[in-house]
């Protein structure tokens, strides 16, 4: 008796094994969820923050590059509006945004159920660090030279440690 390849056997699971798989729905679900605690930080004790919440919804769920666009700008936006300057949210929105951004564009091009794999999304999760060790301390700069002013050397070694920053994270040797 041979078995033909993926004929079920007695006993055996009608689902194929899944290791090393996570539902999109997780997936769309804690991209909603980011997207809705970004703007909670933004529209905080205002009912302003329906909106956002709604679009943020909508943008992990539709796959549709307006509405995207909309959600990042409603977060950016509420940010840049409501909160001060000089906030350490900024490190934590940066980041955030930055993650939504990045799950946005991988939700956009999926269905709206099935599978991606762990391998997937870390090496997604490897590349959002990479370009946190940038961003993170243009962030703290951009903290530190908040109250300073318009100071143009200060902007100039800030912009040429970026780049030579950069340049060394982009010379360097993959893994």
């Amino acid at each position: 008796m041979t078995l033909q390849r993926g004929a079920r056997t007695p006993g055996s699971p009608a689902v194929p094994d899944r290791r090393g798989l996570v539902p999109l729905w997780v997936v769309r679900s804690a991209t909603a969820l980011l997207a809705v605690l970004l703007g909670s930080i933004a529209w905080s004790g205002s009912l302003w923050i329906v909106l956002p919440v709604v679009v943020a919804v909508g943008a992990a769920v539709l796959p549709s590059i307006g509405v995207v666009a909309l959600s990042l700008l409603l977060l950016v936006v509420a940010y840049a509006v409501n909160v001060p300057a000089g906030s350490p949210w900024l490190l934590v929105v940066v980041a955030g945004l930055h993650a939504v951004f990045i799950l946005y564009l991988l939700l956009l091009h999926l269905p709206l159920r099935g599978w991606v794999s762990v391998a997937a999304l870390r090496r997604l999760a490897v590349s959002f660090l990479r370009i946190q060790a940038v961003a993170q301390p243009v962030a703290v700069l951009a903290l530190l030279l908040g109250d300073a002013g318009s100071s143009l050397p200060a902007v100039l070694a800030g912009v040429a440690a970026l780049i030579a920053w950069a340049g060394w994270l982009i010379r360097r040797p993959g893994p």
